[in-house]
């Protein structure tokens, strides 16, 4: 039977009663078996509108025979009842209710992507899952929610832009530079090879060139972004936790028509062993402002305000 995974988050109004009223109707639903929730926590607004009040949060799980979109309906119905409004995206909400993980469900459609393509930065989703289900597995690349909590823990918050072109990815490091002073490694530019002739060197268009990779030295506790994907450890050396490599793989993508899933070949997981981020890069503002968020939601700080996990019976 498939194991799901869905957090709870709220800012807005009355947010334990909120919470616990939504795990309660979740929890009493026919379809829902073994329901278990982790603690609450209180954890400050990131992205979004400026002045939200701070959030609460926590995670469940639980077993249930029906499709990830009929979890879905089923957290979007409650999101109703209980008065949620979608005004604008990422501003303060009475609710907000997501599907993390589903099995080993992946796939996507309009409205849905499982799992979930930003939780692997949002520590206020791996922290309290940890609670309940350290040992779930995200089928993609096959880590545990524990060791993924953990890897994001070490190092620093990072990532590494991955996917699209060349010129996407140093725009988007450009704007993190200039608009936010964050630390930025670019690529170097490709050496155009060449052929001897007698003694003069001479372009050869018949060869390839090949991309450079700089060093990436990190001295200090500062986030930092790649527009390249280094060459990245297996999850038994213990060098996964290095300062100079990527928390996460920022997987660039598009919204347009031939680049939406449930195109295959954004279905399956990618080739790498290492957790990813999905990225969507239409509005390159917006997609720079998302990685300043994913930057620190990887280091979002978290205070138990439950002394157990019993909270919402």
């Amino acid at each position: 039977m498939p194991q799901c995974l869905v957090s709870f988050g709220s800012n807005l109004g009355t947010r334990d009663a909120a919470i616990v009223s939504a795990a309660r109707k979740l929890a009493s639903l026919p379809g829902v078996e073994n329901f278990r929730a982790s603690r609450l926590f209180e954890t400050p607004a990131i992205g979004g509108p400026s002045g939200q009040d701070s959030f609460l949060n926590g995670v469940a799980v639980f077993d249930t025979l029906f499709r990830a979109r009929d979890v879905l309906q089923w957290l979007q119905s409650i999101e109703q009842n209980l008065g949620r409004q979608r005004q604008q995206r990422w501003a303060a909400r009475s609710i907000d209710l997501d599907v993390v993980l589903h099995g080993a469900l992946i796939g996507a459609a309009s409205d849905l992507t499982v799992p979930h393509p930003r939780y692997t930065a949002r520590r206020f989703v791996l922290r309290p899952a940890c609670d309940v289900a350290p040992d779930y597995r995200d089928p993609r690349f096959g880590w545990t929610i524990q060791r993924l909590a953990d890897h994001l823990d070490q190092g620093n918050a990072s990532l590494a832009l991955a996917g699209g072109d060349e010129a996407t990815r140093q725009e988007i490091c450009r704007r993190l530079q200039d608009d936010y002073q964050i630390r930025t490694f670019l690529a170097l530019p490709l050496v155009q090879p060449v052929a001897v002739i007698g003694t003069a060197p001479t372009a050869n268009r018949d060869q390839r060139s090949f991309p450079r990779q700089p060093q990436i030295v990190v001295n200090d506790d500062q986030p930092w972004v790649s527009g390249f994907v280094p060459s990245l450890t297996t999850l038994s050396q213990s060098e996964t936790n290095a300062a100079s490599l990527p928390r996460l793989v920022a997987r660039i993508q598009w919204t347009r028509p031939e680049e939406r899933w449930p195109v295959p070949h954004r279905i399956w997981p990618s080739t790498l062993d290492w957790p990813e981020y999905r990225l969507e890069v239409d509005d390159l503002s917006w997609a720079t402002s998302e990685i300043v968020s994913a930057l620190a939601s990887m280091r979002c700080p978290l205070s138990p305000v439950s002394d157990d996990t019993h909270w919402w019976k």
